[in-house]
């Protein structure tokens, strides 16, 4: 379960870590919407609105994955993180997408601490939810278009000690990444 944590915070990080190089670049265009990534987490409002984004824009008209992700602020190594994947072999538009402790969808999201004794690294901590045991994860994608995407979300993650994190009033509006 470790495993599988650590390796997706690495897949989330090399991600936002191709966002901040490629923003070099941006465009001329203005973006058209506000980035943010905010919920609670046990009834407390966190907002993951550092470097909010989504995954590169579909390359085929069908989507076969969405991800969503943010940190709570611009100390991106050491900042807490919170991201959302949604993989499907079918076209993934606009709707709700629910899983609950089952493979399908494949739907996951996570909360992850990096855990500092000073300024030493000690561990990444996260809760997970949707496809774990005793865990359920809802995505209600309100708005797929060429800007990036926008929705609601709510579930309860858990970490490797079964400590539960429940998450309601979420709620997001990430650009893909050639729009940062």
């Amino acid at each position: 379960m470790r495993k599988f944590g650590n390796l997706l915070l690495f897949f989330i990080v090399i991600m936002l870590t191709g966002v901040l190089m490629n923003s070099c670049g941006k465009s001329e265009d203005p973006i058209k919407g506000e980035a943010y990534l905010e919920c609670k987490l046990n009834g407390k409002l966190h907002k993951f609105n550092s470097v909010t984004n989504a995954n590169d824009p579909p390359a085929e008209e069908t989507v076969h994955f969405v991800v969503v992700a943010g940190f709570e602020n611009d100390d991106v190594v050491k900042a807490p993180s919170f991201g959302i994947t949604l993989v499907s072999e079918e076209n993934i538009t606009e709707g709700i997408y629910h899983v609950e402790g089952g493979s399908s969808p494949e739907l996951d999201a996570d909360y992850c601490l990096q855990i500092y004794e000073g300024e030493n690294f000690v561990e990444t901590k996260c809760y997970s939810g949707g496809r774990l045991s005793d865990t359920h994860f809802s995505l209600n994608i309100t708005s797929l278009d060429d800007w990036g995407v926008k929705g609601t979300f709510s579930g309860r993650l858990r970490d490797v000690d079964d400590k539960i994190i429940e998450v309601t009033e979420g709620k997001f509006s990430a650009p893909y990444n050639i729009n940062l």
